[in-house]
């Protein structure tokens, strides 16, 4: 495992130089005794109080389920969603409790953000962590007093949100009024981050879900209705350009962006619900588009895909029983596969 913890570390160095330039701690510590690890966020089940970390040491191998109860004396709590390290910190969207849980690097709590609504995504930029709020908000939290300093009223039951430029993403999925009258919500607010204010909303495909900044744009992807309205993946462009995408990528529904490549796959059932899952990675730079770019005979049946460092992590869960997180190089060669706990959601590298 010594060339994984090289080159993890490696990137979590510079990501963490760049980030904490603008955040709370320029130098920060890691704590005594911790290499360089891997967290893995589980969800666990809707109301069961049962979210989870599990912590991997890539250069031990060591694995040790319920991380954060063991640092802290107490779970997670109600359905936990994402996870982001900025600077000196890590911090969860504890959707079900309503919180933010604001944490050290070896997952020792510092703060419980009272959000008076679902968070449910995360971002960070600037010295300041952003969260969508299942309540229709964009709030904005200093990394440094740990408040929330500022809200903005986006769309409709956002969820992911991404920063490109100086402006972020927001997905307004309306995923609460799949069954009245207003159906689901098909756009993207735009927010500048100098005001801090909505300054555009793009009309993307039906229930935008999922999005990750490139640097130069935004890919988007909407799951649709779930019946005659299929799923979509567009890419707009900083100015809000909207381009047209190759049709053998244009429906990914779960996505990540690494290294110049998006990666993701596609889930598809049939009417005996048969699933049906299609890996795909695209290049933006050069259009190519490779179907599967996993280099395994036997793939994962999927749950969720992220960046883990310069890694891509699939994570695995049949949403009765303890999941898997399979680590992949960028070129889909597999690394690593990690023993996790029930539903996990995210993979994130802290050092």
């Amino acid at each position: 495992m010594k060339s994984i913890l090289e080159k993890t570390l490696f990137f979590a160095l510079v990501a963490l130089f760049v980030a904490c330039s603008n955040d709370d701690d320029p130098s920060p510590v890691v704590p005594d005794g911790q290499d360089d690890v891997i967290y893995v966020l589980n969800s666990g089940d809707w109301k069961s109080n049962n979210s989870s970390l599990t912590m991997y040491n890539p250069t031990t191998g060591e694995v040790v389920q319920n991380y954060f109860e063991q640092q802290n004396g107490r779970c997670l709590g109600n359905t936990a969603n994402d996870m982001i390290v900025y600077g000196s910190k890590m911090y969860i969207a504890v959707a079900g409790e309503g919180t933010i849980e604001v944490a050290t690097l070896d997952a020792k709590s510092i703060k419980q953000i009272e959000c008076g609504a679902q968070p449910r995504y995360l971002a960070a930029y600037g010295g300041k962590v952003y969260a969508t709020y299942y309540d229709g908000h964009v709030a904005r939290i200093d990394t440094t007093s740990l408040v929330v300093d500022a809200k903005v009223k986006v769309g409709r039951n956002p969820e992911q949100l991404a920063v490109c430029g100086n402006r972020l993403f927001v997905a307004n999925s309306g995923g609460m009024d799949y069954n009245t009258e207003l159906g689901y919500d098909n756009t993207v607010s735009v927010i500048d981050l100098v005001s801090f204010c909505e300054v555009d909303k793009i009309e993307v495909a039906l229930n935008p879900a999922n999005v990750v900044s490139t640097g130069d744009g935004v890919f988007v992807a909407s799951y649709g209705n779930y019946a005659d309205v299929p799923s979509a993946l567009q890419y707009i462009s900083k100015g809000g350009v909207q381009y047209v995408l190759p049709y053998a990528c244009s429906q990914m529904t779960e996505i990540c962006y690494n290294s110049g490549t998006l990666y993701g796959f596609l889930s598809q059932y049939d009417a005996n619900w048969n699933q049906t899952i299609t890996y795909i990675s695209y290049n933006p730079s050069t259009g190519k588009v490779e179907s599967p770019w996993i280099k395994e005979e036997q793939k994962p049946v999927p749950y969720k895909v992220c960046a883990v460092g310069e890694y891509v992590c699939v994570t695995a869960s049949d949403y009765m029983n303890d999941g898997d997180v399979y680590l992949y190089d960028t070129d889909g060669v597999p690394v690593a596969e990690i023993p996790a706990g029930l539903n996990p959601v995210k993979a994130v590298v802290a050092q």
